[in-house]
């Protein structure tokens, strides 16, 4: 039984590294960011903060994202938050803030050699109203 558990596992690691994302041209913004969206699972969100001792100073937290499923994705993030979350009570008081995600949280840049802080290992910065 554990030799199919072993084989199992192999065949699924094998068909996971052998997943090359395909990004879309560069000069493509919108489709680059929905596709960097897309294909990561966390984003570091930067609100205003409420909370001394911090007041009034940016305040980032990282939050798991989802835009729908893998490769059939709408390009927007959404975040099951809580009203317990410090940075959801800053979104409460200003709802003004902003995503980091990054290419880096995947193996593409990895598999390319990129650093995970080079250009080439795509990043974006998404800016505006957190709805809820």
């Amino acid at each position: 039984m554990s030799a199919v558990w072993v084989l199992a596992l192999s065949l699924a690691f094998t068909a996971v590294s052998a997943y090359e994302l395909k990004i879309p041209p560069p000069e493509e913004v919108a489709l680059m960011a929905r596709f960097v969206v897309n294909q990561c699972d966390w984003a570091s969100m930067a609100t205003i903060s409420t909370h001394e001792p911090v007041k009034g100073q940016p305040f980032s937290n990282a939050f798991s994202i989802s835009d729908g499923p893998l490769g059939n994705g709408s390009g927007t993030p959404y975040m099951y938050l809580t009203h317990l979350e410090i940075s959801v009570q800053d979104l409460q008081v200003n709802p003004q803030a902003s995503l980091s995600v990054s290419l880096a949280q995947t193996n593409f840049c990895k598999n390319k050699g990129y650093d995970p802080q080079s250009p080439l290992c795509v990043h974006i910065i998404l800016s505006g109203s957190v709805q809820e």
